[in-house]
């Protein structure tokens, strides 16, 4: 499991995650078929997306607190597809940080 150490890690983690999301939707447009498993899951996919880029802005801004004890807003999206999401392992990390804080050395 990804565990940031820094603030920059934790960016570069979250700019990862939503790299990997928006490549997922991309090929789930691409796909264009009813019955792709993405295509099916767009629109829990953009909530993700979302969230990730409220956190990323957040966060840049200044104003976030790593550590908050709590799973971030979109984590009952990410239940819900856990299992057909590729990236869980990652978006899992990211609400690891955020609820526990960054890794010690």
């Amino acid at each position: 499991m990804y565990k940031p150490k820094s603030v920059d890690d934790y960016v570069e983690l979250i700019n990862q995650a939503l790299f990997e999301i928006e490549d997922l939707i991309l090929c789930a447009e691409d796909e264009g078929e009813d019955d792709n498993e993405f295509t099916l899951m767009t629109p829990d996919l953009r909530v993700i997306e979302g969230g990730l880029k409220a956190l990323q802005a957040e966060l840049l801004g200044g104003d976030y607190v790593i550590g908050r004890g709590e799973d971030l807003p979109f984590m009952p999206v990410v239940q819900k597809v856990r299992k057909r999401l590729p990236i869980v392992v990652l978006i899992d990390a990211i609400n690891n940080t955020h609820k526990k804080g960054l890794e010690r050395e």
